[in-house]
C-alpha cells in the first residue's frame, strides 16, 4: 500500500486518501491491509454500510483471514450492532484465541449487559497483559456495573498507575473513593482538568452516584 495515502489521511485529507485506496484495491485486489485500512478509513467516516461491504466482499476472497474478521466485528461494535459483534468476535476466539478478539468480545458483552460473560474474558486479558491500560478499565468497568467498588478500584489503581494522565481512570477511582465513603473530590478536579470531554460526557454517573449515596445516608 502507498504511504502517501496514509499521509493524506493524517492530514485530513479523508476523500482523497478513500479514493486512492480503493482505486489501488482496484489495481492490486489481493492487498489484505489495505481492505483493513479502507474499512477502518470508512468506520471512522461513520460509512459503516460500505465498510461492510468492502469487508464482506473482501472475505468472499480470503474467508479465513483473521484480520478481515477483526476489522468486520470492530465495525459492527463501532456501529452499535453488538449482536452481529458479539457472534463474529466469539467465531474468532474460537478459532485464534487472541487476546485482541477476547478484549473486544469482552467488551461487546459489556455492551450488552451479559457482565458475567464479559468479566471472564476481560480477565483472561487483563491476567495474561497485567500491565495493559485498557484491559484493566475495562475489568474495573465491568466490576461497577456488576456492584464491586472496591474490587474495582484495585483495577482502576493498575490503570492510574499504568498512565497517570488518564482522565477516565483518574474518573473512575474517584467513583469507588466516593461509593467507599473515602476522599473523592481530587480526582474529579484531576479528570475534569486531564479529559474535559470524557468529564462531561460521564459526570451524570457521578451525579447518580452522589444521589444514591445521600439517599442512603438519610435511611
Amino acid at each position: 500500500m502507498k504511504p502517501e495515502i496514509l499521509k493524506k489521511w493524517a492530514a485530513g485529507q479523508h476523500e482523497e486518501a478513500v479514493q486512492q485506496l480503493v482505486d489501488y484495491l482496484e489495481k492490486t485486489p489481493t492487498d489484505i491491509e489495505a481492505y483493513v485500512t479502507l474499512a477502518t478509513f470508512l468506520t471512522t467516516l461513520k460509512d459503516y454500510e460500505q465498510a461492510e461491504v468492502l469487508l464482506q466482499k473482501a472475505l468472499t476472497q480470503f474467508p479465513e483471514n483473521d484480520a478481515l474478521q477483526y476489522a468486520l466485528g470492530t465495525l459492527y461494535y463501532q456501529a452499535e450492532a453488538y449482536q452481529q459483534a458479539e457472534t463474529t468476535f466469539s467465531q474468532l476466539v474460537k478459532e485464534t484465541q487472541a487476546l485482541d478478539a477476547q478484549y473486544m468480545l469482552a467488551q461487546t458483552y459489556h455492551q450488552l449487559e451479559q457482565n458475567a460473560r464479559a468479566m471472564a474474558f476481560a480477565l483472561t486479558v487483563q491476567e495474561k497483559q497485567p500491565d495493559q491500560l485498557d484491559a484493566n478499565i475495562l475489568v474495573g468497568n465491568i466490576l461497577i456495573s456488576l456492584g464491586d467498588f472496591d474490587q474495582a478500584q484495585t483495577y482502576f489503581k493498575n490503570a492510574h498507575r499504568i498512565d497517570a494522565q488518564n482522565g477516565e481512570a483518574v474518573f473512575k477511582y474517584g467513583l469507588t473513593q466516593l461509593v467507599l465513603g473515602r476522599e473523592s473530590q481530587s480526582y474529579f478536579e484531576r479528570a475534569k482538568t486531564l479529559d474535559p470531554a470524557y468529564f462531561e460526557k460521564n459526570k451524570q454517573q457521578l451525579i447518580d452516584i452522589e444521589g444514591f449515596m445521600r439517599a442512603k445516608d438519610q435511611k
